[in-house]
């Protein structure tokens, strides 16, 4: 498939799809902006109401995109365009297609071995309908029961996602990340916000990248937390220092476990995910893919190279679209939860 038709497919010529494994934590601000529906067009702000109660859930079910229709299905707009955006869902939607590359298998794994945990507590008067709503996220580790029955058989792992279990909040998880909105009909809509997030990539430990102008929605119950879309840029600066080296990480140890590497097809196993992603990215034959040669992909330096959204002014402070050049790539995760225990931090 051709470049141009790769980008038209995956909705990446206008930068507009997708969905992410990722897992979510942060330095949000205690007030943040939303319930707007996230279309990135109101900054009003949102005090959370100090009479509400909480519910707390764990994060039990991220999706990779296979698909453009995946992929939009959780995208929402940042910058007030009308459009939805997700231009780094939408690139990782066409490498599951075009390189073969299956992500989802390694945001399941550490989902279910709990490498990372992504904790939700939702503080509002009523998850019916309330003002003043506000979805605190915290990093969550030592879950009980423990993940694992035998933590060398995936079989006996999640354990830890069935809605029963208790955590703790990480020690380097913020205390007072929160996105303000409302709650109308059970549906919650808040943002913009700043916040961390993780993304697993192969088998390490999970990339984190900080998130601008990042919206939520979510279909709030007592029970679960179902339909929920997490949305945010990262900036420029993130995609070279940290995005980057971590995508060439995960593509060099497929290469690695799979190939010699010599011979014909540089030695990898036959059918195996790693010749298609040699002969995807290692256009000069010798049977390894370093960063500079990611980098020179045409579809790596149309989409991920290529930032879609303007959201920071000359001085990089959070002003959308004054300045008017393009600095941050917009990403998007769909996510579930269910319920789970964990003590809050003072003062939430």
């Amino acid at each position: 498939m051709s470049l141009k038709k790769t980008l038209r497919t995956f909705g990446l010529s206008t930068f507009g799809l997708a969905t992410v494994g990722l897992a979510t934590s942060a330095s949000l601000a205690l007030v943040a902006c939303g319930g707007d529906d996230g279309d990135g067009g109101d900054n009003t702000p949102v005090e959370i109401d100090p009479n509400g109660t909480h519910t707390q859930f764990v994060v039990n079910n991220m999706t990779v995109p296979k698909s453009a229709a995946e992929a939009s299905a959780v995208a929402l707009d940042l910058n007030g365009d009308g459009r939805v955006d997700n231009a780094l869902g939408g690139l990782l939607g066409a490498l599951v297609t075009q390189a073969n590359l299956d992500l989802q298998t390694g945001v399941d794994e550490q989902l279910d071995n709990a490498t990372f945990s992504l904790l939700v507590s939702m503080k509002a008067t009523s998850l019916a309908n309330a003002n003043g709503a506000g979805a605190y996220m915290f990093f969550g580790e030592n879950p009980m029961p423990a993940a694992c029955t035998d933590p060398m058989d995936p079989l006996t792992c999640g354990k830890h996602l069935a809605g029963d279990a208790t955590f703790d909040i990480a020690a380097n998880s913020p205390s007072d990340a929160v996105i303000g909105g409302l709650i109308a009909g059970g549906a919650f809509s808040g943002g913009p916000g700043t916040v961390s997030i993780e993304l697993p990539l192969g088998d390490g430990a999970p990339l984190r990248l900080n998130l601008i102008a990042a919206y939520m929605e979510v279909d709030a119950s007592d029970s679960t937390l179902m339909s929920g879309k997490l949305s945010g840029a990262i900036t420029s600066d993130d995609v070279k220092n940290e995005l980057m080296p971590a995508v060439q990480t995960l593509i060099a140890d497929i290469i690695t476990e799979n190939c010699t590497p010599v011979g014909e097809d540089c030695g990898c196993v036959a059918d195996s995910t790693a010749i298609t992603v040699l002969n995807f990215f290692d256009t000069n034959g010798d049977c390894t893919v370093p960063l500079t040669e990611l980098n020179e992909n045409s579809l790596i330096g149309a989409t991920i190279l290529n930032p879609d959204l303007d959201l920071l002014d000359e001085t990089g402070a959070f002003n959308p679209g004054v300045d008017g050049v393009d600095d941050s790539l917009s990403i998007g995760i769909g996510f579930t939860a269910v319920p789970a225990t964990f003590t809050l931090p003072a003062g939430i």
